[in-house]
């Protein structure tokens, strides 16, 4: 999914052209959006604003939002040949021509995109990272001012973890991340009826509704919480759809952690805010309206595999899909990319997300970790993935089969793998096309 390194090298004096967007093949045109906060914009380390580009080349990134923004934007942009905003402390950098542009409630940075002739409504946003509320049944102080209790207004440990949902709430509502949440939902709802389809995303500075939840109560030092977080819950309320929690419904086995990060340039130490607690959280974000001219194709996170536990760097073992460009990793933040398609006479209804009380027939389709799976016999609680399982993965571009490995072909069944166009000799599943005693014919070689 990552692209090699790419040439940023600009002449002396030289510029360059403005870039081509994306085209649109069949009335449909790829929305790649990057949540990346760029640390102090991207002065942590040096020659940071390419890194940065080189970053956005690699994932083929449209839009991308900035929190920490610094003169990121306006660098990243010049060396890339993309348009880009800067209105608060998120930067907004798009392949897509920035038609308008405005702020909401101070926090939120708009602009209007062209998306091949469909007007895309981007906001950009880095709420307030002081009352941080999810330190609390961590055992650590938030910086939270106010009446509370000695050490909340710190970053210091406490003598406790606070377990106290009506206090976790309140304080974490004094940050007003909720209230700026709602104001946006206002803008919003008005760009919906104006016919605009909308995406957020930055470094919102709390975590999901959707992630703390009884399943996740006891692990990543939530010490038994279950935390209806207002900010996300307010986006989710007024319409928005997670697109990362769409792919991936389950919190335990894909949490998407992005904060923190870990990044070898930099002493554990400068990484952690709380050094003897487990901190992983999901706080960088890409929303989405929903919308017929929009589909969720897929969502990452972005950025080095290993992150910081207790003060320790620590490999992920999750289940998530990591991204690593071949970059030096500017952030103490890992980004999120959401890939999007905009159809312009509407895409393709999703099937619904596989559920696994649910009973399923032959032919049956469900959605599940960013792909159509479809029902090869009788299912009940098998999880879709394994090559010879009831669940075939289905995937078709332009028209044409991809050959995956669970999917089942007959003879005849024409596919395309590796740049090259196949057909089924006799029934098979599981078996690679391109060997030469086995079920697949070349019919075609496009490759260069």
């Amino acid at each position: 999914m990552l692209a090699g390194p790419v040439d940023l090298t600009v002449e002396a004096g030289g510029t360059v052209p403005p870039a081509e967007p994306k085209p649109e093949v069949d009335g449909v045109s790829e929305l790649d959006v990057l949540s990346f906060n760029v640390w102090h914009g991207g002065t942590q380390i040096d020659d940071g604003a390419r890194e940065i580009a080189d970053i956005l080349k690699q994932t083929d990134a449209d839009v991308t939002f900035m929190p920490e923004v610094g003169d990121a934007p306006a660098q990243v942009a010049a060396l890339l040949g993309y348009d880009h905003l800067t209105a608060t402390d998120t930067g907004i950098v798009s392949r897509y021509l920035i038609l308008e542009s405005s702020t909401v409630d101070r926090w939120w940075t708009k602009a209007v995109l062209d998306v091949n002739g469909t007007e895309v409504v981007a906001y950009g946003g880095h709420l307030e990272y002081r009352w941080y509320a999810t330190y609390l049944p961590r055992g650590y102080g938030g910086a939270i001012g106010g009446d509370w209790p000695d050490g909340w207004d710190t970053w210091n440990k406490l003598p406790a973890p606070v377990t106290d949902v009506a206090d976790i709430l309140e304080a974490n509502r004094q940050s007003g991340r909720p209230a700026t949440a709602a104001a946006l939902v206002e803008d919003v709802e008005a760009e919906r009826a104006a016919g605009r389809i909308a995406v957020v995303g930055g470094d919102f500075n709390e975590p999901s509704v959707q992630d703390w939840t009884e399943a996740t109560a006891d692990l990543q030092d939530h010490n038994g919480v279950v935390v209806p977080w207002q900010t996300t819950q307010t986006l989710l309320d007024g319409g928005l759809v997670d697109a990362f929690r769409e792919v991936y419904p389950d919190p335990v086995a894909n949490p998407g952690s992005t904060w923190p990060s870990d990044n070898p340039l930099f002493p554990t130490s400068d990484l952690t805010w709380a050094p003897e607690a487990d901190e992983r959280d999901r706080i960088d974000y890409v929303f989405v309206t929903p919308d017929e001219r929009v589909s969720i194709d897929d969502a990452a996170v972005v950025g080095p595999q290993s992150t910081i536990v207790r003060n320790e760097r620590v490999d992920d073992d999750s289940a998530d899909v990591i991204l690593t460009p071949d970059a030096v990793w500017p952030s103490d933040h890992k980004a999120v990319l959401a890939s999007f398609s905009i159809c312009d006479d509407g895409c393709a209804p999703a099937a619904p997300a596989w559920d696994r009380s649910a009973v399923y027939t032959a032919g049956d389709e469900v959605s599940y970790a960013g792909s159509t799976w479809r029902s090869a016999w009788w299912a009940s609680g098998k999880e879709p993935g394994a090559p010879y399982g009831p669940w075939q993965e289905i995937v078709e571009r332009d028209g044409v089969a991809q050959w995956t490995a669970s999917r089942i072909f007959e003879a005849g069944a024409v596919v395309s793998h590796d740049g090259r166009t196949f057909a089924a000799k006799w029934w098979t599943r599981n078996q690679e096309p391109g060997h030469r005693h086995g079920p697949w014919q070349l019919v075609d070689d496009a490759r260069p």
